[in-house]
């Protein structure tokens, strides 16, 4: 798989995971609505796949959820890191394409 792919595919999945923190901090104040975790495998040829979604297993408190907040701000930062890190991947590859397509010019 090409670098491009490995960052492509990293940042799919962040922004799956985006989504999903998202859809759990929507649903917060849903009653008996249960947080969601992006499952993700990594792929032998390098990058990652979503693999699914699981769901927490904490009870909802009485006429509500079990989305923690904290947590889910928490995921959604270390999400932003995981997605800006891979959008530096795909930069630092299409800069390396093009100096090497200024040398052969």
């Amino acid at each position: 798989m090409a670098v491009n792919s490995v960052g492509l595919s990293g940042v799919n999945a962040a922004a799956l995971g985006i989504a999903v923190t998202a859809n759990n901090v929507a649903n917060v104040n849903t009653k008996d609505f249960k947080a969601k975790r992006l499952e993700q495998a990594d792929l032998p040829q390098g990058g990652t796949r979503p693999a699914g979604l699981s769901e927490s297993p904490e009870p909802p408190v009485p006429g509500g959820s079990n989305v923690d907040l904290a947590s889910e701000f928490t995921n959604l930062i270390a999400q932003g890191g995981a997605y800006q890190a891979n959008l530096k991947v795909i930069e630092t590859q299409n800069q390396m394409l093009g100096a090497a397509m200024d040398l052969k010019a």
